[in-house]
């Protein structure tokens, strides 16, 4: 008789764990796996929008294989030497780029690369540019992030397409502030045919506001063509 009581008692307790996993299962909710995104980038000489989307289908927090998405366009002028002249250009551009994850409790690395669709109109025309109507090709993306400490940040990434070796590179560090956001400094190239920027400036990073995070930075530019001028970056995403 005893026995059949703590028979009866063990299986209740064991139904009642598993009843209690299975509903604290079903009210924890899923984990992220899709990052939407976007911005804008402006400078003396030029207005670029862009957005996209990263979907990692273990999950944005588990390494593995993601599929980054990119649109992005925008207005730009430039000096030609061959005709003298500015030369105001329009382009847009298009990527769809499967790679790999490697996350880590204080490192993300995340490698794409895939096809990668641009057009480029250009006023007056420029015998010089190869980067003229509609081009397709390749483009290799990258990017790092390393927080050795909770009040630490440090990221890096960069891009380079096969057409007209256009790509860029940004490096940047900061210190957290009020709990909140990382400030600190940061650098960037630019390259497009034959044309190269740099930019020097301060940045603020990773301030979340409801379910966006923010980002900007603003500095100084610095074109080949020999004219500079203040630039402003603008971004933010969310996570599903």
């Amino acid at each position: 008789m005893f026995g059949s009581r703590v028979a009866v008692a063990t299986a209740l307790a064991v139904a009642s764990v598993i009843c209690c996993a299975a509903c604290g299962a079903e009210i924890l909710p899923p984990a992220p796996s899709s990052l939407l995104f976007g911005g804008t980038d402006l400078w003396r000489y030029g207005a670029f929008l862009y957005g996209g989307a990263v979907w990692a289908p273990q999950g944005l927090d588990a390494g593995g294989f993601a599929m980054k998405a990119l649109l992005s366009g925008g207005r730009y002028s430039y000096m030609a030497g061959d005709i003298h002249a500015q030369v105001d250009g329009i382009t847009v551009s298009a990527a769809a780029m499967p790679g790999w994850r490697v996350v880590r409790p204080d490192f993300t690395v995340s490698l794409y690369a895939g096809p990668l669709m641009q057009d480029y109109r250009l006023s007056p025309y420029d015998p010089g540019s190869r980067l003229h109507g509609l081009h397709g090709g390749g483009q290799l993306a990258s990017e790092i992030w390393y927080q050795p400490a909770p009040s630490i940040m440090t990221a890096f990434s960069g891009s380079i397409a096969s057409i007209g070796e256009t790509g860029s590179l940004r490096g940047a560090v900061g210190l957290r502030a009020f709990d909140a956001v990382f400030f600190g400094p940061e650098a960037a190239a630019l390259f497009c045919g034959d044309f190269q920027e740099l930019q020097f400036g301060a940045h603020a990073t990773a301030f979340k506001f409801g379910t966006t995070e923010w980002s900007g930075g603003a500095g100084w530019a610095l074109a080949s063509d020999r004219r500079g001028g203040p630039y402003l970056r603008v971004g933010l995403s969310a996570r599903y």
